[in-house]
């Protein structure tokens, strides 16, 4: 979910131990909100293959969040650059997802690959949302997103990196570029 449709947000990749670690620090200092099963297929037009470029900056994907269905498009900022600093997102949710594939098969849309993840998420003083995640094939994450204005992108960064570490985090390996990627990676379909 994004502030303003700008998503600003860190995701560090956790060994089992440390992520459950992690967890117990965060369940002492944030509000539970919620625990569901999130399903994200990627899709990519054929004629501008959005995994194309050494850093990918672009995701569509149809996300099922429960009894929910949404489209979601995401844009980030940089393009082409290793590290992104945010990312422009626009979604809406669609009431009949196997249509919304058949359109995306007839228009060339390729499925690229789908994230299957147990998502467990709190609400850090409403200035932050935490999610403790449980990739399917990838591993355990957390993903600390920035939930209003902090002025700038840069402070923003800032804030949530220290949240990151007040909660043991160790901030030193960030992952750069999301979970599609880390699929794709995995599956031999992104260059290196």
């Amino acid at each position: 979910m994004s502030h303003n449709d700008t998503e600003i947000e860190i995701k560090i990749k956790l060994d089992e131990g440390a992520f459950l670690k992690v967890r117990e620090n965060v369940q002492n200092s944030a509000k539970f909100v919620k625990k569901v099963r999130q399903i994200d297929e990627y899709f990519t037009p054929a004629h501008r293959n959005f995994v194309e470029p050494r850093f990918p900056f672009e995701w569509l994907s149809i996300r099922k969040r429960g009894d929910k269905t949404i489209l979601n498009y995401k844009h980030f900022v940089p393009e082409n650059a290793e590290v992104h600093t945010h990312c422009d997102e626009f979604e809406t949710e669609i009431k009949n997802p196997e249509g919304l594939k058949k359109i995306f098969s007839a228009i060339n849309l390729k499925p690229l690959v789908t994230v299957d993840k147990e998502r467990e998420t709190y609400d850090y003083n409403g200035e932050f949302e935490i999610a403790l995640d449980v990739v399917k094939d990838l591993g355990h994450f957390i993903e600390i997103e920035a939930m209003k204005e902090f002025g700038t992108v840069e402070k923003a960064r800032e804030k949530l990196f220290k949240l990151a570490k007040s909660l043991g985090v160790d901030t030193s390996n960030p992952d750069l570029r999301g979970y599609p990627f880390l699929m794709m990676e995995k599956k031999g379909l992104v260059k290196k």
